[in-house]
């Protein structure tokens, strides 16, 4: 089990034995600033019931992290001063996801982090706690990410180790952006959303996101 307290998340292990403690601080990273093309606006921006998904996504990462970081282009910042977070510019301006996320690690001072894509508009602080409980029965991973339950990885929701920095720096100094491509060199954990309790429940999917106008109308209308 963990307790959460000042940003530490305590986990308590069975397998070490009772009473063994182990500290684990971790930041939150929200991936923003993207280019939009084919949803014509800014992803992050749009509004569910009168809420940007990026502040939704804000607000469930504030419940299983400290701090929370906002990743985005020079552009974007002032557009996002409004969720009163601090910010961290892309050092590889339009290289995509990946870029976010070394930022957010690059100004970090813990090990761990919980990124998360602004275009998730139902990723909840549950279904996070869910993906970091299975980290907490692995041992030895770099990073743990969602498999959706038609079997697609979901990198931009996952734990992330600050030793992938060096890596992930590598990778983008050689031009390489694509996230799958990145991820298949560290040792990751793939969690089933299967196995998540609300999964199949009837409601959004936690890795349900947009990238069109029809799939943000079809996010929409799980409010109506």
């Amino acid at each position: 089990m963990y307790v959460f307290y000042r940003g530490v998340f305590t986990f308590i292990k069975n397998n070490f034995g009772k009473g063994d403690i182990i500290m684990m601080q971790i930041a939150g990273i929200i991936i923003a600033g993207g280019r939009s093309r084919r949803m014509g606006a800014d992803k992050a921006l749009l509004e569910f019931g009168g809420i940007p998904a990026i502040a939704r996504v804000a607000a469930a990462l504030g419940e299983i992290a400290e701090p929370v970081t906002v990743a985005c282009g020079e552009k974007e910042r002032e557009d996002y001063r409004f969720l009163r977070l601090q910010q961290a510019a892309d050092r590889f301006p339009g290289c995509g996801p990946l870029a976010g996320l070394h930022a957010g690690m690059s100004v970090s001072p813990v090990d761990w982090h919980f990124a998360a894509a602004c275009d998730l508009p139902f990723a909840s602080a549950a279904f996070m706690r869910y993906i970091m409980d299975a980290l907490e029965r692995s041992t030895g991973r770099a990073a743990a990410v969602p498999v959706s339950v038609s079997g697609k990885v979901q990198p931009l929701l996952g734990l992330y180790h600050k030793s992938t920095l060096p890596g992930l720096e590598m990778a983008l100094s050689k031009g390489r952006f694509k996230v799958m491509e990145w991820l298949e060199s560290l040792d990751v954990l793939y969690v089933p959303e299967a196995g998540f309790a609300g999964a199949l429940d009837g409601g959004p999917s936690p890795l349900l996101n947009m990238n069109t106008p029809e799939d943000y109308r079809a996010a929409a209308d799980w409010l109506v």
